[in-house]
């Protein structure tokens, strides 16, 4: 099941110049992009920011029960995963367009899984009901085949130093293939909190996590994640 809100981060309700969507992957929590929409508010004026989660959230799981809902979900994930429309992927569409149809800017910022809902859901909203420059950033995402398309230049892969699992899946072209032989107008690299292990890294890349680098400058995952996609999607 699909939920979406509004975060209370949100600066603006109506007639924005900057709305933010999140896009959740699997065993999501409701708070998990609230330091990021923060950080998003600090920077962009004017700015409403949607949290999505296609695959709905983990709150109210318990321990035992996170296996469960980690194998209910991931079927979905891997449907989405080779169709482009799929109807958590139109539902995202609908969303967007009830928010974002008025602002001036939207970003899509998926994690994980939801990186392929955003990546699919600007590409519609631009095909197919007139909108334009909708910037998609997937961060930690799994590789899926995309066409070679001029929407690509809008669309930006950050990932982590760290060989994060998530990442090593799939694949941007398709082995001989004369239709999916795109790839990202942009892969970036970006240094995360070190001492995260495995999942815990994946799952950090929106978190206020602080650390020093060697040259004992302090950092902060989700400063250094916002601030790069501020670097590269100005506030217009």
């Amino acid at each position: 099941m699909i939920e979406t809100f509004v975060s209370s981060k949100s600066t603006c309700t109506h007639m924005c110049r900057t709305i933010v969507f999140f896009v959740a992957g699997i065993l999501t929590y409701r708070n998990n992009f609230e330091a990021a929409a923060g950080e998003f508010a600090k920077r962009y004026p004017h700015i409403k920011i949607v949290m999505i989660f296609p695959y709905g959230m983990a709150d109210g799981t318990n321990r035992s029960s996170l296996s469960r809902l980690l194998a209910w979900q991931l079927a979905p994930v891997g449907y989405d995963l080779i169709h482009e429309e799929s109807r958590r992927v139109k539902a995202a569409v609908e969303i967007i367009r009830e928010h974002g149809a008025a602002a001036d800017q939207l970003i899509l910022v998926g994690h994980s899984a939801g990186s392929v809902i955003a990546y699919r859901a600007g590409l519609n909203l631009e095909e197919k009901h007139g909108f334009r420059e909708v910037q998609v950033f997937a961060v930690g995402s799994p590789k899926f085949f995309l066409k070679d398309i001029s929407f690509n230049k809008q669309f930006t892969y950050i990932t982590g130093q760290k060989q994060d699992k998530i990442t090593r899946i799939g694949r941007w072209r398709k082995p001989g293939s004369r239709k999916f032989r795109g790839k990202p107008g942009r892969e970036i690299q970006l240094n995360f909190n070190p001492d995260h292990p495995g999942w815990k890294f994946h799952a950090s890349y929106f978190l206020n996590s602080a650390w020093s680098d060697a040259n004992q400058v302090f950092h902060s995952n989700v400063e250094d994640l916002v601030s790069k996609i501020h670097e590269l999607c100005p506030d217009k």
